[in-house]
């Protein structure tokens, strides 16, 4: 399994983004991976998602904010930096049709999505034989006009499980 992290900025568009990023990554023993971004002129808005080996980098998760701060202060940045070696829980809902639902769980079982599927909730039993075939807890939750309030309560109290 590789071992990146990734970092997600948005900010402000300005001069010197790109440079002060890389340059960063760089002094802190960074090999980029993987790097893109995006300038929405109309809105003066900056993305950024680029990804790095940890292997030999510098710096810890934990000393990453401090060391980083300075940079995303000056240029007014929010970013979040993710782990690939901490998998997110991901419930799925699916409505009546499967197919995107084949998808994710051939993706998840192929390793190529990430993650852990805790569960899978449809107002629908159609999926619930592929769930069971790729050991996901299925939980079927009837979704009418009448009891639409009380179902979102008891979906989202799987999500809290």
């Amino acid at each position: 399994m590789k071992n990146t992290a990734t970092l997600l900025i948005n900010c402000p568009d300005q001069k010197g983004l790109v440079a002060a990023i890389a340059d960063f990554l760089y002094r802190h023993d960074a090999n980029i991976v993987h790097a893109d971004q995006h300038q929405d002129a109309e809105n003066n808005l900056f993305l950024m998602r680029v990804e790095w080996d940890l292997n030999g980098f510098g710096l810890t998760p934990d000393t990453f904010e401090q060391a980083f701060s300075p940079i995303a202060e000056r240029f007014r940045m929010q970013w979040k930096l993710k782990l690939s070696q901490q998998r997110p829980r991901i419930a799925i809902m699916v409505s009546h049709y499967d197919h995107c639902l084949v998808d994710l769980l051939y993706r998840h079982q192929s390793g190529e999505l990430a993650c852990d599927i805790p569960l899978i909730i449809s107002n629908h039993k159609d999926t619930q034989r592929l769930a069971e075939f790729y050991g996901i807890p299925f939980h079927h939750i009837e979704v009418t006009k009448d009891n639409k309030a009380e179902a979102e309560a008891r979906q989202f109290a799987l999500f809290d499980e």
